[in-house]
């Protein structure tokens, strides 16, 4: 259940947890040698903050309220921005009451990036602050400049790197949060399904793609107030592990897990924004977990408010 509990909480980040792991034999890093194995290039400073600036575009706003076998499990916060230019989100996950038995993480997380020609994610900045008490805190920065073969990292406590992640594998690989926006935010080509999707991901350390396959639709109830009701797409969500695991953890993730989006009203599409999140649920045997968002809206750059509740 503590699996399902981390992983239900923190929807497509949850799969990126930053956790230092046991460095191998492998060559000091910042070497040609190690510039071989590894995409990335450890910093000793951090950028400190996104370096775009971007022009105004539409934000998504909701709480993702959590619950486990009827209990509250937390809320996520969420406030994505996509333009036509690119995209920003803001994401905060605290847990509640049951949750805590099991799992006592929770995280505040930033990222923001730029859209190439054809609606793609070019250019990408993330910053995740894992933290369980004072004692026990990470946080990690990647920068991908657009064009760029290597990613910029910096970490606190340093990284240590678990198996090798190569240029090859990293190439087009974006981060956790702009994974999420590419997943259930952007269009996708004219006549494909909008849950037909795979991403390749890199977190700093480890190379996966997520995977949406799609379900058809269902109508999502209002199981309070403020939520969203109506047809939905049933999008599942599957893990693949790439590279950057150890051998006996090259599995994909345990249980099953689906995403829900909803079409966002004509008028408000672009050429980047067509869909949101509205729904997560994840079961693992006879345990189901599930996010509902709770007042989300659409907030236009001249102020105005389109309740999607």
């Amino acid at each position: 259940m503590k699996r399902l509990t981390t992983l239900t909480c923190a929807v497509t980040i949850g799969f990126a947890g930053a956790v230092a792991q046991d460095q191998g034999p492998y060559p000091e890093v910042g070497t040609e040698a190690w510039r071989a194995l590894f995409a990335v290039d450890p910093q000793p400073d951090p950028l400190g903050g996104s370096p775009y600036t971007l022009e105004p575009g539409t934000r998504y706003e909701t709480t993702m309220k959590g619950e486990l076998a009827g209990f509250n499990i937390g809320r996520i916060f969420l406030n994505v921005m996509v333009s036509e230019q690119g995209y920003s989100v803001d994401y905060e996950m605290e847990q509640r009451g049951v949750a805590r038995w099991f799992s006592d993480a929770e995280a505040t997380s930033n990222a923001s990036g730029l859209f190439g020609e054809n609606g793609e994610i070019v250019s990408t900045y993330y910053f995740n602050h894992d933290y369980d008490g004072e004692e026990d805190q990470q946080r990690t920065e990647l920068y991908r400049e657009e064009g760029a073969e290597r990613i910029r990292m910096w970490s606190l406590p340093e990284a240590r790197f678990r198996q090798p992640v190569s240029v090859e594998q990293a190439e087009g690989a974006i981060d956790p949060l702009a994974a999420l926006v590419a997943l259930a935010f952007t269009p996708v080509p004219s006549g494909q399904e909008p849950c037909d999707r795979r991403i390749p991901v890199l977190d700093g350390k480890r190379r996966f793609d997520l995977v949406m396959i799609p379900e058809g639709k269902e109508d999502v109830r209002r199981n309070g107030p403020g939520r969203f009701r109506g047809e939905a797409y049933r999008c599942r969500l599957e893990q693949h592990k790439i590279a950057g695991y150890k051998e006996k953890n090259r599995g994909d993730i345990e249980g099953d897990i689906w995403v829900y989006m909803v079409e966002i009203p004509e008028e408000l599409q672009t050429a980047t924004l067509k869909y949101v999140p509205v729904r997560m649920v994840a079961k693992q045997g006879l345990i189901g977990a599930s996010l509902q968002a709770k007042k989300p809206r659409l907030i236009q750059a001249d102020g105005t408010v389109t309740n999607l509740y």
